[in-house]
């Protein structure tokens, strides 16, 4: 019985640190990318805001957008059934040739949604085998610059804050003046004398007498 037990720990031990080694192991993605490339004849400005209308209209999740010309979008998140959450990642990246010609690279891998032994759980990359995609993302950019819309048209407008509506306020009523009269034409009435009391009269003349 004891002799069994030891057996059996053993193989689990040995069974746990051969997952552990293979979990150690970074799984190589080398060559799971599809990738299109393209010189467009259009401006680097003019295909930048391209490629940013086009991801929006074709329903991709814009994660980056960097004015040197690099994109990073994604498609919705999707689940089948019970399987693990999935979705592609595009890789856009531009490079002026001249004034008027710019490169275009679009690369395109599929993720899946999961956790390793020595991970937390995150997108891991898997094999891309649909170059659709990628293809339909170079025809809607090449669409829309034939287009020629303007760049000003491309970025999001803000909407104009509605008039403030101007309200007229009902003037003060006049107060009726009158002009100040001029210096030294004033009369002054002298004020009349107060009224004596006896009291009075008969102590100022005893102050009087002595």
């Amino acid at each position: 019985m004891k002799r069994s037990f030891v057996v059996l720990a053993c193989v689990v031990l040995v069974t746990s640190l051969g997952g552990l080694g293979c979990a150690r192991a970074a799984r190589d993605t080398t060559g799971f990318a599809l990738r299109e490339e393209t010189v467009l004849n259009a401006p680097f400005e003019d295909v930048w805001h391209a490629v940013k209308r086009v991801a929006r209209e074709q329903g991709y999740e814009v994660y980056t957008r960097d004015k040197r010309g690099t994109f990073v979008i994604y498609t919705p998140m999707k689940r089948i059934l019970w399987t693990q959450p999935r979705r592609s990642k595009f890789t856009i990246e531009l490079a002026q040739k001249s004034p008027e010609e710019t490169a275009i690279s679009i690369e395109s891998i599929r993720q899946i949604y999961g956790v390793t032994l020595l991970t937390h759980p995150n997108w891991h990359d898997r094999k891309q085998s649909d170059p659709a995609p990628s293809q339909a993302l170079l025809e809607g950019i090449q669409a829309k610059l034939a287009e020629g819309v303007e760049n000003e048209d491309l970025e999001s407008e803000t909407p104009e804050a509605p008039e403030t509506p101007v309200v007229e306020v009902p003037a003060a009523p006049l107060l009726e003046t009158q002009p100040l009269p001029e210096e030294g034409s004033v009369d002054l009435e002298e004020a009349p004398a107060a009224p004596v009391s006896d009291d009075d009269k008969a102590a100022a003349e005893a102050a009087t007498v002595n």
